[in-house]
């Protein structure tokens, strides 16, 4: 707020005071009043509100996979309480974890390839997930199985 804006709604409020007791015959305490009021809408009115700061950003068109719908799902899907995991996170723990031991020429399908299975993944771990009961704690280790079968590059 400027000093001129300041000013100004000072003098508004003056002058319409003046005009409300001197032309028109108001009791003095209502022209007092209503030249405040007077004064104030000018100076609200003279307030600058800034632009919003979007208005020139740029538009980043977004799928729905990267705007975290299913990340917010699958952690819905844990239940805090019980510490159970739901299907949707235990599903999708499974599809990455069964495309992980593909690269490693393992099915899980294929009953030759379970008892390897369980020593890459740990045991008893794919009857977890594929039953009802699966734990939180089942799902953390299916992640650091899925990390072991296709280590980053800083691991290796």
């Amino acid at each position: 707020m400027t000093r001129s804006r300041t000013i100004s709604s000072i003098v508004v409020a003056i002058v319409a005071t003046a005009v409300l007791v001197l032309a028109i015959r108001v009791e003095p305490g209502f022209a007092i009043a209503w030249g405040v009021l007077a004064g104030v809408l000018t100076l609200c009115a003279q307030l600058v509100i800034p632009e919003d700061p979007r208005v020139d950003s740029p538009r980043i068109p977004a799928e729905p996979e990267r705007r975290g719908t299913a990340i917010s799902r699958m952690a819905w899907s844990l239940n805090t309480r019980t510490g159970e995991a739901g299907e949707q996170i235990k599903r999708r723990v499974r599809g990455i974890l069964r495309q992980r031991l593909l690269r490693r020429d393992l099915d899980i399908d294929d009953p030759t390839h379970r008892e390897l299975i369980e020593t890459q993944i740990g045991a008893g771990l794919w009857t977890r997930l594929t039953t009802a009961g699966a734990k939180r704690q089942d799902i953390e280790r299916a992640l650091g199985a899925i990390d072991e079968l296709s280590p980053t590059k800083e691991k290796q």
